[in-house]
């Protein structure tokens, strides 16, 4: 688009009448060409200036939107971390009045565990200075309840392991206490120990055990009358089991090609010997010849024949209770009477009454009186303590 403007044409001089015309007419044509060509440069160029202002304005246009947009944005997001700002104070009041709250809490669990503290330091003090006072005089009395129990196992029950145990209890807790003016009774202790260790003890199982077989040897042994627990012996009111008479053969001596009446005058002389023989069987069974000393043991019914085996039993079990008791004039008496029963009710020719009486015998022989030794070394050491007196202000 170009303006129209009235175009100035250049002012051609006028020739002079009587001049030339040629010499003049073709200098015009070349003074015109130059002035249309300035001419459409300057429209070219008005026309570049304006579409560089059309651009640049419409890049102004479209920066400012995108300043604006961008300005929009931005405000947005300020408002955003304004908000996230906002609620990020009320958070941190929130956490700083917790965090004053606990440290308040905290501020009493310490003045709290500051007054336990010095509590318990005034408890172990006290303690402390309990101990210091009265910690000797504590352990002198367990070692003396110690040593009281180890005395009555001794007297009373005649138990050397318990007492054994007793001491040697006594011994580890002056060892942990580890006090120096104990030495002397801990030295007392350690040779009481010794004493008890060395003594030689009655095998109790081993003796309780022969006393068992000895009941078993009482059940099985004969009476000298019939009895039901004897084997072997039939009770009164039974019949014995027959017994067959010895046979003889009156033809042994006689060769086997004799006559006949060799064979039966053989036969005739064997008679006599032979009802002789039946004779003195059948009389055998009726009649029994055996020496015995006590008449009354023949008179014995079957149920006194087991009053006997109880009470014998019965003599056992007290001689076991005398070993264990450490009795042994009871021990030797009961195994007296029991071979004295023995040798006069039973039927001394059965193995059993022989074994009997033999394994009688070698018990009341057992020495059961052990010669125990007492822990009177260390119940003086004891005693020497207490009368030295405990120190009360410190400790030894």
């Amino acid at each position: 688009m170009t303006d129209k403007t009235p175009a100035t044409d250049p002012v051609v001089p006028t020739a002079a009448p009587g001049a030339s015309a040629p010499a003049s007419a073709p200098a015009d044509p070349v003074k015109a060409r130059p002035a249309k060509r300035g001419s459409g440069s300057l429209v070219t160029a008005l026309v570049i200036v304006i579409l560089l202002a059309a651009g640049l304005g419409y890049a102004l246009w479209k920066q400012r939107t995108q300043f604006v947009s961008a300005g929009r944005e931005v405000a947005s997001r300020l408002d955003t971390l304004a908000a996230d700002a906002a609620q990020a104070r009320k958070d941190t009041r929130e956490a700083l009045a917790l965090a004053q709250a606990q440290a308040g809490r905290v501020a009493e669990l310490e003045a709290t565990v500051r007054e336990t503290q010095s509590q318990y330091n005034a408890l172990q003090l006290a303690w402390q200075n309990f101990n210091d006072s009265a910690s000797d005089e504590l352990l002198a009395n367990d070692i003396e309840r110690l040593l009281t129990i180890a005395n009555q196992q001794l007297r009373l029950a005649g138990n050397v392991s318990n007492a054994i145990v007793a001491l040697e209890t006594a011994q580890s807790r002056l060892a942990r206490a580890d006090r120096p003016r104990f030495s002397t009774l801990q030295q007392s202790i350690n040779g009481d120990l010794d004493r008890l260790r060395a003594v030689s003890t009655v095998d109790i199982p081993a003796q309780s055990a022969r006393i068992e077989r000895l009941v078993a040897l009482i059940g099985k042994a004969p009476l000298l009358v019939p009895d039901a627990a004897a084997p072997g012996v039939a009770p009164a009111g039974e019949a014995r089991p027959a017994v067959a008479a010895p046979s003889v053969d009156p033809q042994a001596g006689l060769p086997a090609d004799a006559p006949w009446w060799q064979r039966w005058r053989a036969e005739m002389a064997s008679w006599p010997g032979r009802a002789g023989s039946a004779l003195a069987h059948e009389l055998g069974g009726l009649i029994t010849i055996q020496r015995v000393d006590e008449p009354a043991a023949l008179l014995l019914s079957p149920e006194q024949a087991d009053l006997v085996r109880g009470s014998l039993r019965q003599r056992l079990l007290t001689a076991q209770l005398a070993m264990l008791m450490r009795q042994p004039s009871v021990w030797k008496s009961e195994l007296d009477n029991v071979g004295t029963t023995l040798a006069k009710y039973f039927d001394s020719r059965s193995p059993d009454t022989v074994a009997a009486q033999a394994l009688a015998r070698e018990l009341a022989q057992t020495d059961i009186a052990v010669r125990l030794p007492d822990v009177a070394d260390s119940q003086a050491a004891v005693a020497a303590l207490r009368a030295a007196g405990f120190k009360t202000g410190e400790q030894d």
